[in-house]
């Protein structure tokens, strides 16, 4: 006999999931206009210097060729360092069976789309759905809350696309470890097409097409959204990499404006002349200018008490002294190495020994990056072991060395490594050999020794086989 079920149990756990996926989507909403502006940086579409508005459409071009896309560089030092080598598990088939879901998933190529999203907004999303496949997913998109008191376990996240290519039909999705909630809902005809249900131009709050949603049970009970958070802190998410820095690029923005307007208005000497009759327009009885200045023309007077002069231009140079301040902050601050910023440098080329020293910062915080989203690399990788039925192995991520090694350096390293009696699965992990490279070579290396026995098998110790018995 099936057991009765509690009609107030059903209606306080319709009312929680109501609830929470309300108050997931007004997350996502704040979550979209702050990625917003924090990609514009990103691409180099931040908002122009502010100046007066009476000059604003007088000197239009120059406000815009004032922006400059410092924050691209910012995120790409780090992202360019990030890229997983494979995984260890401590058996040779579970690694290569993590490996399988992530290159099965094309994540070799895709890795880097959640790495920028992260670094640029704070926070990146990877899905993992049907026997194991694995999915950047947008922040636009997806917003997820940790439970209360372990911000490694998601509680909920919840997810908002289009159902078609009009943009009118969408749904939305609210992931829970008991179950996936998905309710429908249509934009008014009136709204233009690409419109967003979570914009402030879309009405709100959302009608949905039926009060009942479809739900589909969770066999896992966990949500199968993993967070990629950059910086995070234990009480609050993940922080972007261009929080603290935007003042600072503002600030080499403005001064830029600065030195466009300058250069147009100000850095031409300009002339006097004194002792000179001034004719006047014979129509309106204005003085008229007797001089045009130009490279080919000359100012001629035949009035002895005639003196010409220039007035002093404007320095330039001031502007470039306070932007390249600007940049060593924005160095020091985001702990990009100033060569890469500082054009100046190339004429007295920094010396390899340097180079390291002066990368160290970068290298020690993509080091860093590389431990919080292995992280998230390995509980992505175990929900895939997951749903393709196998148990998950506890895991370990391999990552490319975060630092740019000469190569030379590192094989003289690894032939002195081997003197000492390093392993040699060791010393190929040592000089950079990928987890299917190292078992390659393995196989290669077994297959030399025996051939090697097979061609000279080594003499007998003992004199030789023993002779029939006595």
């Amino acid at each position: 006999m099936a057991a009765a079920v509690d009609p107030s149990a059903e209606t306080a756990l319709d009312e929680l999931v109501a609830t929470q996926r309300d108050r997931l989507l007004e997350q996502l909403a704040a979550q979209r206009t702050h990625a917003a502006y924090l990609w514009a940086w990103y691409e180099g579409r931040q908002d122009y210097p502010v100046v007066q508005g009476r000059y604003r459409d007088a000197y239009k071009l120059l406000i815009e060729l004032s922006r400059t896309p410092w924050a691209r560089l910012v995120v790409d030092t780090i992202a360019e360092r990030l890229h997983v080598m494979g995984f260890r598990t401590g058996a040779v088939a579970s690694d290569a069976e993590a490996w399988r879901l992530f290159k099965g998933s094309s994540m070799d190529a895709d890795e880097r789309l959640v790495y920028t999203e992260a670094l640029v907004t704070g926070v990146g999303y990877l899905s993992v759905s049907g026997e194991g496949t694995i999915a950047p997913e947008s922040v636009f998109e997806v917003t997820h809350e940790p439970a209360p008191g372990d911000r490694r376990r998601v509680a909920a996240a919840v997810k908002v696309y289009p159902l078609e290519p009009t943009g009118r039909e969408w749904a939305a999705e609210l992931y829970r470890p008991d179950a996936t909630y998905r309710w429908a809902t249509t934009l008014p005809e009136s709204l233009e097409p690409g419109a967003f249900p979570l914009d402030e131009s879309v009405r709100r709050p959302l009608e949905w097409k039926s009060t009942e949603p479809f739900v589909s049970a969770n066999e896992l009970g966990v949500v199968p959204i993993v967070p990629f958070e950059n910086r995070a802190t234990i009480l609050g998410g993940g922080t972007s990499e261009l929080e603290d820095c935007i003042p600072l690029l503002r600030r080499i923005d403005k001064l830029t404006l600065d030195l466009l307007l300058t250069s147009d208005v100000a850095a031409f000497r300009q002339k006097w002349a004194t002792g000179l009759d001034v004719p006047k327009d014979p129509d309106t009885g204005k003085p008229v200018e007797p001089f045009k200045a130009a490279v080919d023309r000359l100012w001629v007077s035949d009035n002895p008490d005639t003196k010409f002069g220039t007035f002093e231009a404007s320095d330039l140079g001031q502007y470039l002294r306070a932007i390249e301040a600007c940049v060593a902050a924005l160095a020091a601050i985001s702990r990009v190495p100033s060569h890469y910023l500082m054009q100046s440098q190339l004429a007295n080329p920094p010396t390899a020994e340097s180079l390291v020293s002066s990368e160290s910062g970068l290298v020690a915080k993509c080091r860093e990056r590389q431990r919080r989203f292995g992280e998230s690399h390995e509980r992505t990788i175990a929900l895939g072991f997951e749903l393709s039925g196998t148990a998950p192995p506890t895991l370990e991520t391999i990552w490319q060395d975060a630092e740019m090694r000469n190569p030379a350096q590192v094989s003289d390293a690894a032939v002195k490594l081997q003197t000492i009696g390093v392993p040699g699965r060791a010393l190929w992990e040592y000089i950079g050999a990928t987890p299917a490279q190292i078992a390659e070579w393995t196989l290669e290396s077994a297959g030399a020794q025996l051939l090697a026995l097979a061609t000279n098998p080594p003499l007998p110790t003992n004199g030789g086989p023993p002779g029939p018995p006595a």
